[in-house]
């Protein structure tokens, strides 16, 4: 069924008007937390905005900001480190051999085609949008050269949720010039005339035009064998809305029509109320301190400045001549006047003022750092400098670090998690994907992650696992008996793969079995040996025996003689 661009353009414009009361929040946090990163997509303009605010006077947020983006870089997705690995879902006694090995490699595979492509770069200014506006968009897509991230400025955008309360939506504006429009859609079929005819003028207009990006799912989805755009279960679709000139020209037209087999984009959350399509951000929790911290620094620098060059009262007789106030200056005045003072401050601050205003701009940055984590991902940054293990991180911080718990356990649901699966699918689509072994044609694949962050969050409950073992292990020298009710297999690979040891090093338990048999084999063999060897160890010590009576002389007759003489009489 064909789109009907008259009703994708109303429905981008209800989800800009369900937007509506978030934009004035948005626009402030930019302002003070990460200028730059937000656009209006009514203004016509907006390529032309200073990217910095002339109003800011104190720059803490937009510190606070970049540590917080450092330290989430660092402790989710760090590019200088292993922080996930492809595992097999099920039971581990029924999967293949070679399997786990097999997804070690796609691992490493993905790993590297991940830092060819630009995701820490733009996961980086992600991490800032997620804790400045609460929301990001990234979109993933691939071609024969490689794999890109495209990150939507906010305000670009809009989202819609389905029934699950995920994202499964986006409309995002891309204000492009005639030039732009014609190097990708000159072939459009319904491509307007003015348009078409900015190549015949001898100098292209840098006049820009909205062209809107649509994502959604089909309501009409029908899986097909041959490949359509109407058998994708996303349909993707570029338009020009119509409308007044800056905003599209006459009808409404669309420029391309497309389609994908799985959502392209990521829009994670920083924490969501019900069933809202935006989220709640830690700036918007401190931006009534960071606003209050600007009022308190222009408040700073004018009693600063009063301090250093005060408003001064001269003397009347200082009017027609006046005063140099400049170092090295000399001025005249009338010295047979007495009781004047040529010239003086009129109002000067105090000093013990100035400490107290910053010493009162110091617990707002303080408030500002604890809402934004600094304290924690930095200690963080500088623990992994010093290659402390994730362990010490935990015992250090365990309690703030289980405070970003609901934070990381939703970045996995709606970024990494999605964007692992869907370079696996894009990897296989485009023949990367390393050669499976034989036999495994489908797999169930799941993703453990084992960045600072998650690996704290998960070895919060191997302490467990260690006091229980640490109990057993004492009440067994008393009642050796309490063994049994511990299974010691599942107690080591629940451990182990909490630490997220890889796969690949940890046998499969065939195998274990196989070990198991062979030692109970050697060990029985042993035991026959030493019970053959006890055997004849006694035979040579019956034999020296006998040698030994034969040879002891007792009454003219040997011992030997004497025993079997003395059986005959029995007899």
């Amino acid at each position: 069924m064909a789109i009907d661009v008259d009703k994708l353009a109303y429905r981008y414009e209800e989800l800009r008007s369900e937007r509506a009361n978030w934009e004035s929040t948005w626009r402030e946090c930019a302002e003070l937390f990460n200028p730059g990163r937000y656009r209006d997509d009514t203004e016509t303009n907006a390529h032309r905005i200073p990217l910095v605010n002339p109003k800011l006077v104190n720059s803490k947020g937009i510190l606070a900001m970049r540590s917080m983006a450092s330290g989430m870089q660092g402790g989710m997705a760090s590019p200088v480190r292993p922080w996930f690995r492809l595992v097999a879902k099920g039971d581990p006694q029924f999967i293949p051999d070679g399997v786990n090995a097999w997804l070690d490699r796609v691992t490493q595979v993905m790993t590297a085609v991940l830092h060819q492509s630009n995701f820490y770069n733009a996961t980086h200014t992600l991490y800032s949008d997620i804790g400045t506006f609460g929301t990001g968009l990234l979109v993933e897509t691939a071609n024969e050269d490689g794999i890109y991230f495209h990150l939507v400025r906010c305000g670009e955008y809009v989202l819609d949720i389905n029934g699950n309360d995920e994202v499964d939506t986006f409309f995002r504006r891309l204000y492009m010039t005639p030039r732009q429009i014609l190097d990708r859609w000159e072939n459009a079929p319904d491509l307007p005339d003015f348009i078409k005819r900015s190549r015949e003028r001898k100098v292209m207009t840098t006049e820009r035009y909205d062209v809107i990006h649509a994502v959604f799912p089909r309501t009409d989805f029908k899986p097909a064998k041959r490949l359509t755009v109407e058998s994708k279960p996303f349909a993707s679709v570029y338009y020009l809305p119509g409308g007044s000139s800056g905003h599209g020209t006459g009808k409404a037209c669309i420029l391309e029509e497309g389609g994908f087999d799985m959502f392209p984009a990521f829009a994670p959350r920083w924490d969501v109320s019900g069933s809202d399509v935006y989220g709640r951000s830690p700036a918007m929790d401190v931006l009534p301190d960071c606003k209050m911290l600007q009022a308190m620094t222009t408040t700073l620098r004018k009693t600063q400045h009063k301090i250093a060059d005060p408003p001064l009262v001269a003397d009347q007789s200082l009017r027609a001549t006046g005063v140099k106030l400049i170092p090295g200056g000399l001025s005249f005045f009338d010295s047979t006047r007495t009781g004047t003072t040529p010239v003086a401050p009129i109002h000067q601050p105090e000093a013990a003022a100035l400490q107290t205003v910053m010493t009162a701009i110091q617990e707002v940055e303080q408030n500002i750092d604890d809402g934004l984590y600094v304290d924690l991902f930095r200690m963080m940054l500088e623990d992994q400098r010093s290659r402390i293990t994730a362990t010490e991180i935990n015992a250090k911080e365990r309690e703030r670090i289980v405070m970003l718990g609901p934070v990381v356990e939703r970045l996995h649901k709606e970024l990494f998690d999605p964007v692992i699966r869907r370079t696996f699918a894009l990897m296989q689509e485009w023949g990367a994907m390393p050669t499976p072994p034989e036999g495994v044609d489908a797999l169930d694949v799941d993703v453990s992650f084992e960045s600072a962050l998650a690996q704290a969050q998960r070895q919060v409950t191997t302490s467990n696992i260690e006091a229980g073992f640490a109990f057993i292990g004492q009440a067994a020298a008393a009642v050796p008996e309490i063994l049994d009710i511990v299974d010691t297999d599942a107690m080591g690979r629940a451990y182990l793969d909490r630490i997220n040891m890889p796969s690949s090093v940890i046998r499969e338990e065939s195998a274990v079995e196989e070990i198991r048999e062979q030692r109970a084999q050697a060990a029985a063999q042993q035991q026959q040996m030493e019970t053959m060897n006890q055997g004849v160890n006694q035979l040579v010590d019956a034999t020296k025996a006998m040698e030994n009576m034969s040879n002891t002389n007792i009454s003219g007759q040997n011992a030997l003689e004497a025993l079997t003489g003395g059986l005959g009489n029995v007899l």
